[in-house]
């Protein structure tokens, strides 16, 4: 049975306990990240399949309603036998609580018809690193293999804070897909700071003149690193430096069966740059749920 389960009386140990035991395990749902993201989550468990759903939620106008924190791509179930109807059950206990939700879930099917929610497909790229460092390479496209070769790889540091990243990307990638949603650039660096202390996070950066010119950061958890953010200015792509911070990655973990997974993306161009180092397209759902009585419903919160 599903039960719902408020924030204070979720166990943190027995929740990440749960979360070891799933095979699509995510660092996205491990309880400190979810307590950096959204202080007061929620939760559903089913204590019989040992299943477990983070809620995220907020509240607009007295209403409560779920939403993805910003830098958490996939929440969504988590259960230690993959069943593809569990996520209809899950879904069916989020309506009883909340009339609202747009959430993205780690889920690889569409839901089935007559529910109230929508699904609708989203594209990730992943490359695993099961290789020797030439295999790989050889696996770039040609155009990847010309840049890396016309442009040497500068020196590549770990000189950077993350209050220092988080401000490079605000000004570049964050300014370049319409910035960040207000109030979430603070958590953003809560999350990654903490990440950097407790040995998680990765930052990587090129210098130019003193400064970082770009940046990456990848979250390190088990055998899969996460490429949450990246931050590139003009200098950076001058010297195609987000092309040598991924190759780094790559040349690092050549051979070890790590997962390399880029977070993204819907849009075509950086998808086919993804692809572009050898990785392969995945998917996962967004899940749209809207029973809010009108005009509310088309307002939205």
């Amino acid at each position: 049975m599903i039960r719902y389960v408020r924030h204070n009386e979720i166990d943190h140990p027995t929740w990440d306990a749960l979360l070891e035991k799933c095979p699509g395990r995510l660092w996205y749902a491990r309880s400190r990240v979810l307590d950096l993201a959204n202080p007061l989550w929620d939760a559903l468990i089913d204590d019989d399949a040992g299943a477990i759903m983070p809620l995220t939620w907020r509240s607009k106008w007295g209403i409560r309603y779920l939403y993805n924190p910003y830098g958490l791509q996939q929440l969504g179930v988590f259960a230690p036998e993959p069943d593809e109807h569990r996520i209809s059950d899950f879904l069916k206990a989020i309506s009883a609580h909340f009339r609202y939700a747009d959430i993205w879930t780690n889920n690889t099917s569409p839901l089935p018809g007559g529910t109230h929610w929508t699904s609708e497909p989203q594209n990730n790229q992943t490359l695993l690193a099961d290789r020797n460092i030439i295999d790989l390479r050889n696996a770039y496209s040609t155009n990847h293999r010309r840049n890396l070769r016309r442009s040497p790889r500068p020196p590549i540091s770990d000189n950077i804070t993350p209050e220092a990243f988080m401000s490079l990307f605000e000004r570049t990638t964050g300014a370049r897909f319409g910035g960040s949603p207000p109030g979430s650039a603070p958590v953003l660096l809560n999350i990654l700071s903490d990440a950097v202390e407790s040995g998680v996070a990765s930052l990587r950066c090129i210098m130019v003149d003193g400064t970082p010119a770009a940046a990456a950061c990848f979250i390190n958890w088990q055998d899969r690193s996460i490429f949450l953010k990246s931050a590139n200015d003009e200098r950076g792509f001058a010297i195609k430096a987000m092309f040598h911070l991924i190759d780094h990655w790559i040349e690092q973990h050549a051979g070890t069966g790590h997962v390399l997974d880029f977070a993204g993306s819907n849009t075509p161009s950086v998808a086919q740059f993804y692809a572009g180092f050898g990785a392969l397209d995945s998917t996962y759902f967004r899940y749209r749920l809207n029973r809010l009585p009108w005009p509310l419903s088309y307002l939205k919160p």
